[in-house]
């Protein structure tokens, strides 16, 4: 039988790898996600502040 030469244990560097992905997933995706947002917004508050007729851009 052979035995595995890593050890069952996650290392420190993988612990610390997976503890910046959570924290990326976590905290900066949902702010990323709600910066577009907010930006998009501004984008076509400022459009319909300039009398672009933007909703028939949807029909």
């Amino acid at each position: 039988m052979k035995s595995f030469p890593f050890p069952a244990e996650p290392s420190e560097k993988q612990n610390v790898i997976e503890g910046a992905i959570g924290r990326w997933l976590v905290v900066v995706l949902p702010v990323v996600l709600i910066g577009h947002l907010l930006g998009a917004l501004a984008v076509v508050a400022a459009l319909m502040s300039a009398n672009f007729n933007i909703l028939n851009w949807f029909e």
